[in-house]
């Protein structure tokens, strides 16, 4: 036992000022998580400052500012989430808002990946229509009401739905201090406009395929037209896609600890198994500016100038 104790202190780098001793794997985990933020941060600024000097912001524009946005702040969130896993700090009201800003932030995301699709849908079913239903009002009003749902929905702990941990159980993770109803209230949140979305794909899909010709024939210009709205829905797609594929294994970890699936599952290892597949969830804040990147023009044609300036800028000073 006196090894054991021995070994395990050896491990530990050092202490925070409350005693609580930060590993190296700690460390190291917590370092990659510090890059994913300040990426996720930055990156998402670019896009979101290169998007708005447009000079004329679209509907469509709108939606990928928000989906910035909301990218922009989970860096913020998963910057904060560093400090704490560092420093240990114990704070009830701050642990509530910290895992209340998780669902805030995945539920913002969904549900304009969500009003992506619904105007990427409305623009191939129904293009007559597009520019009656689809409008920068629309938008604002829908995108205003996710951010009204989202923000509320993470607070809902702090208005009073959440429980008390146990002593033996970890003082701030999410199935010790969170409700299990509003565990589940979160998830269904998530799986109905996931449902909506793929839906919407499948109707896109096959309409595309069965009209385009007709479509393309209606107008002379409709054809360019038709040609540039299923290359955008293809960015959507990829977007989607990144996005279910970092988020599918947090929620499905989640989903089997709520089902009872997994008897052998403890609320401490269900947090562990959260923490690590919540890494995979940040990435993708980091994966989309990436899409954007190489999908959207004018993102991409401003990163190839920066890039372009910065390349030049270090021949001049190797020159010299």
């Amino acid at each position: 036992m006196a090894n054991n104790t021995v070994s395990s202190a050896a491990l530990i780098l050092f202490t925070t000022l409350n005693g609580h001793g930060v590993t190296a794997t700690s460390l190291a985990v917590n370092g990659v998580i510090l890059v994913i933020g300040i990426l996720a941060l930055s990156s998402n600024a670019f896009v979101l400052d290169t998007l708005v000097k447009r000079t004329s912001l679209e509907a469509t524009d709108l939606v990928m500012c928000h989906l910035a946005v909301t990218d922009m702040l989970t860096g913020l969130l998963v910057i904060h989430n560093v400090v704490h896993h560092i420093a240990f700090f114990v704070n009830s009201a701050e642990c509530l808002i910290r895992l209340g800003g998780t669902f805030i932030f995945l539920c913002g995301s969904v549900y304009h990946l969500t009003l992506l699709t619904l105007d990427r849908f409305v623009q191939i079913v129904y293009p007559y229509r597009y520019q009656d239903v689809i409008t920068r009002k629309t938008v604002s009003i829908m995108s205003a009401a996710i951010w009204v749902f989202s923000v509320n929905l993470g607070l809902l702990p702090v208005y009073g739905w959440r429980k008390v941990p146990k002593p033996s159980e970890p003082p701030c993770s999410l199935f010790t201090v969170l409700s299990n109803e509003f565990i589940i209230f979160g998830l269904v949140t998530f799986y109905i406009p996931v449902g909506v979305i793929v839906t919407m794909y499948t109707r896109i899909y096959l309409v595309a395929r069965r009209h385009t010709r007709a479509i393309a024939a209606t107008e002379v210009n409709s054809k360019s037209e038709t040609r540039n709205s299923l290359k955008f829905a293809k960015t959507v797609m990829f977007l989607i896609g990144a996005y279910l594929v970092t988020i599918l294994p947090l929620a499905l970890v989640v989903t089997i600890y709520m089902s009872g699936g997994s008897a052998m599952m403890t609320p401490t290892s269900a947090n562990n198994f959260v923490i690590y597949t919540s890494v995979m969830t940040y990435c993708n804040s980091v994966i989309n500016p990436v899409i954007y990147a190489f999908k959207l023009p004018p993102v991409r044609k401003r990163f190839l100038a920066l890039c372009c300036r910065r390349a030049a800028s270090g021949g001049a000073e190797h020159t010299a």
